[in-house]
């Protein structure tokens, strides 16, 4: 499941290592979630979330009303979302006018290109080195691509979530646009078209059925709701060349 609208997005801003919080309307996004979760007869074993403030604040707010989604939470560092460089708190339409649409469209949309990177002496690369002082400075980007980003969550799947399955266990996952798309990646084998054109609706969750083998049985969006709906249909269809949306 995709974390519940920002802050920032509400200001249509660039997230990507950013630590928006939830807006009030993502907190009751979250809660109707855990509602539609629980509607379903999900439970879970373990679940997993980013270092990012809006997926753990999405997380805490499920395990309010989900109670076996918080019994055991794992926090991965690589299922932040990509990194958008130097894009990062800034607003779309300011970019759109410094860069042109058709620029910024390709940052966002294209499966390889890569945003301008934040620079060393930038507050905001320095503030992302305290707030992740715990990772080496090595591991953390300072822009990354969508298959980059994809490359990074890969070992989260491989060695971290196929054991948990493999053991049986029932396994959620809170996260972000383009870590999931890692994820769907692999799980479903996407090739780089398909990856690129994933998408991915606010706290609509997407529940995936496996066999023995991990071999995708069933895939199911779970929208709840009139809200939950037009969200997941405005994702959905929301027009790829425009910069902005």
């Amino acid at each position: 499941m995709r974390h519940g609208a920002t802050l920032w997005g509400q200001e249509n801003r660039f997230a990507g290592w950013g630590d928006s919080p939830l807006s009030e309307a993502g907190i009751v996004e979250a809660e109707v979630a855990a509602n539609t979760l629980t509607k379903a007869d999900l439970s879970f074993d373990v679940s997993y979330t980013s270092e990012l403030l809006r997926a753990r604040q999405t997380l805490d707010t499920l395990a309010k009303i989900l109670p076996s989604s918080g019994s055991d939470i794992r926090i991965d560092w690589r299922l932040n979302e990509r990194h958008y460089g130097s894009l990062q708190g800034e607003t779309r339409a300011a970019m759109i006018e410094k860069h042109g649409n058709q620029q910024v469209v390709k940052w966002r949309r294209s499966y390889t290109a890569l945003p301008p990177s934040l620079e060393q002496d930038d507050p905001r690369w320095r503030e992302q080195l305290q707030r992740f002082s715990h990772l080496k400075p090595v591991d953390q980007p300072a822009t990354e691509s969508m298959a980059i980003a994809a490359e990074r969550v890969a070992p989260v799947w491989h060695r971290r979530i196929v054991p948990d399955l493999k053991c049986g266990k029932q396994v959620l996952v809170v996260a972000h646009t383009s870590s999931i798309r890692g994820l769907a990646r692999a799980i479903e084998g996407l090739n780089d078209k398909a990856s690129e054109n994933f998408r991915i609706a606010t706290a609509v969750p997407m529940v995936y059925a496996l066999d023995d083998d991990l071999s995708v049985v069933s895939k199911t969006d779970l929208k709840s709701g009139m809200a939950g709906g037009i969200r997941y249909w405005l994702n959905q269809l929301k027009p790829r060349g425009l910069g902005w949306v």
